[in-house]
């Protein structure tokens, strides 16, 4: 295993340098669905996105709210592969309160600056929907530290 107080800096600096993330669903109909985010994340490892409600992945999120995802540094040589694979649950922000749409707008605003000093790309986003992923289990794969390298760890 690992040093927790490294570890946990080394995934909260990846978490904050890494800005798209793969989110895996599936359907009733059992069909999986990936989709690209751009995201932000809190302290807790909690990853935040805009997406409108009639989008596929979160239709599917209405109908099951666990769901996977990874994100990793693209490279392109295999011993510097590293990246995670996160295991959890999603909901919707706005659905704790206008305080927490609040608060994850500062963070998603503070990691994409963009989007809050152009006006049409506010009004836009205030028309879709946060979601936020609760991981409940992450595997942390780091090729640097030697090939096949990993730490798993299940989350409160």
């Amino acid at each position: 295993m690992t040093d927790d107080l490294a570890f946990n800096q080394e995934i909260e600096l990846f978490l904050a340098t890494c800005r798209t993330a793969s989110l895996a669903t599936f359907g009733s109909d059992g069909q999986p669905h990936a989709a690209n985010l751009q995201y932000a994340h809190d302290a807790n490892w909690c990853l935040h996105w805009i997406s409108s409600t009639d989008s596929k992945h979160s239709q599917h999120l209405i109908e099951n709210p666990r769901a996977a995802v990874t994100i990793y540094a693209h490279q392109d040589v295999p011993e510097l592969i590293h990246g995670l694979q996160i295991h959890g649950t999603v909901d919707l922000a706005i659905s704790h309160g206008q305080a927490e749409w609040n608060h994850v707008w500062e963070l998603y605003t503070g990691k994409f600056e963009f989007v809050n000093s152009m006006p049409q790309l506010r009004s836009a986003a205030e028309q879709q929907s946060f979601y936020r992923f609760r991981p409940t289990w992450l595997r942390w794969i780091d090729n640097r530290k030697g090939f096949g390298w990993k730490v798993e760890k299940t989350l409160s």
